[in-house]
């Protein structure tokens, strides 16, 4: 069922987010960047994405050979480094501090070059018919993604393909979203980066029911507008990259060593993060018991920690 998100606060960190602005001013006389863009046009779409998603968590950038906008951004797990490419053809980039990154782009946009304007928002106008698109770095070490529907005859799928790091993968949150795991050892993985659930506002404020479906190597946004939907509309996936956070989840075949054999006979404590480590070991009897039911069930296991809880579960989506 298709829900109405509220913007999300803010997103962990090194993802990758795109904004899509709106805009439909444009003076004859303003003066023009190299793709012909007017500079009030590209002011009046980066106000209207940073109406829809503030300005305070913005990360400074700067613009370089290579893109419209560049910020490198220190993270608990270490400084990412997030880029806006310089057409909107490109891929927003998320780097972590080991070199690897994940990717997004709108799919079939026009070659629009990327202005920055605004607080920091790099837009790129027009990129298909009445939708435009933008994007943000922010302080977290991640990147907004929003599309901007300026009236009713924008499309309301937008499709992203996605470049996930070699062995990493995606599952679904139950949210709405997807966390981006990447194997650690012994067929444990590591949520290293998330997808939130996506959001979409109209231009009075209201939240728009939107939600994701993948198709293959594509992040598909539904935005589901009607007659009383106030346009245009900003809506926004945001990825992120990098930060491993506390929650591990585990393959069948992981899962039923530990239901079999227990879990720190079954399991390497070392695979994992600490404190995830010490705590896996002292809950090693609820671990296993949590594995026997999820096999039993045919799930796989996972185990979460945060802010001092540490809590086993189950999963199905992704399990394999």
């Amino acid at each position: 069922m298709r829900t109405a998100r509220r913007s999300p606060a803010r997103l962990a960190i090194s993802g990758v987010s795109l904004a899509t602005a709106l805009t439909v001013l444009g003076a004859a006389a303003a003066p023009a960047f190299a793709d012909g863009t007017p500079a009030d046009k590209a002011a009046s779409a980066a106000a209207v994405v940073e109406k829809a998603t503030g300005t305070g968590d913005l990360a400074p950038s700067v613009n370089t050979t290579e893109a419209a906008a560049k910020a490198m951004v220190n993270t608990r797990a270490g400084e990412v480094t997030v880029t806006a490419p310089r057409g909107a053809a490109g891929d927003v980039k998320a780097t972590a501090a080991d070199g690897s990154s994940l990717g997004l782009k709108l799919a079939g946009t026009k070659g629009v070059s990327g202005v920055k304007a605004g607080s920091g928002t790099v837009v790129y106008g027009e990129v298909s018919k009445s939708t435009d698109l933008a994007v943000q770095p922010t302080t977290d070490g991640g990147a907004r993604t929003l599309v901007t529907l300026k009236d009713r005859s924008a499309s309301n799928e937008q499709r992203f393909d996605l470049d996930l790091p070699q062995g990493a993968r995606l599952i679904p949150d139950g949210n709405g979203g997807f966390g981006v795991v990447k194997p650690a050892a012994d067929g444990a993985s590591m949520t290293v980066g998330a997808i939130e659930a996506p959001w979409a506002k109209d231009a009075n404020g209201k939240p728009v029911a939107t939600d994701y479906k993948l198709d293959g190597n594509q992040l598909v946004q539904h935005i589901e507008t009607n007659k009383d939907t106030a346009f245009p509309v900003v809506a926004d996936p945001k990825i992120t990259w990098g930060n491993v956070t506390g929650t591990a989840y585990f393959t069948k075949s992981e899962t039923k060593n530990i239901a079999i054999y227990g879990a720190t006979a079954a399991l390497s404590v070392g695979v994992l993060p600490p404190p995830l480590n010490v705590l896996y070991r002292i809950n090693a009897a609820l671990v296993t018991a949590k594995a026997a039911e999820a096999r039993s069930d045919d799930y796989c296991l996972k185990i979460k920690f945060a802010a001092g809880v540490f809590v086993p579960g189950v999963y199905s989506n992704g399990c394999s």
